[in-house]
């Protein structure tokens, strides 16, 4: 029995591996795709990404349905992890070869205490290498604080205009 299941792993292992790259290509992009329909479908089930005890606040919802309204495609990414130094957990998506890493604060005088101890030229801890590219933004919103990192200046432009915009009525 243990023979039978170490060929039939064997066996799914080296299918895997000969996998032709178009193929493996079009199972990314059916992957991508997958994601980016039910980010679509989470942000168009909360009318205004928002309730009525978040509202006049950032919350995971309000951005992925500025981002997904504003034609971006985002992709959520749980396995991205937080900078220590931005205290607060981060909800990272990413949209094409940008990667938004949104860091939600209680309020904003919390979320600008942890933005005025970064390098504004790193967006680091000042005195620390910077984990971000070097094509990386900053958007300042109310209790968000977005680093953009990677993309092209238009993607980074789109989703600047996106999230900069102020949150509006629930």
């Amino acid at each position: 029995m243990r023979a039978m299941h170490r060929n039939l792993l064997a066996s799914v292992v080296l299918l895997t591996a000969c996998e032709d790259p178009a193929a493996r290509k079009a199972r990314e992009a059916e992957a991508a795709r997958t994601r980016i329909t039910a980010e679509s479908a989470r942000a168009a089930a909360t009318p205004n990404g928002a309730t009525a005890t978040t509202a006049g606040t950032w919350t995971d919802a309000l951005i992925a349905k500025r981002l997904v309204d504003a034609g971006l495609a985002p992709q959520r990414r749980d396995s991205i992890a937080a900078q220590p130094w931005m205290g607060a957990p981060v909800h990272a998506f990413t949209l094409g070869q940008a990667t938004v890493h949104a860091y939600i604060y209680p309020d904003s005088a919390a979320r600008r205490t942890a933005v005025a101890a970064l390098d504004p030229l790193t967006l680091a801890p000042r005195g620390q290498a910077t984990p971000w590219s070097a094509f990386r933004s900053l958007i300042e919103n109310g209790n968000l604080a977005a680093i953009i990192d990677g993309g092209t200046d238009r993607q980074r432009d789109r989703i600047v205009t996106a999230l900069a915009a102020g949150i509006g009525a629930p």
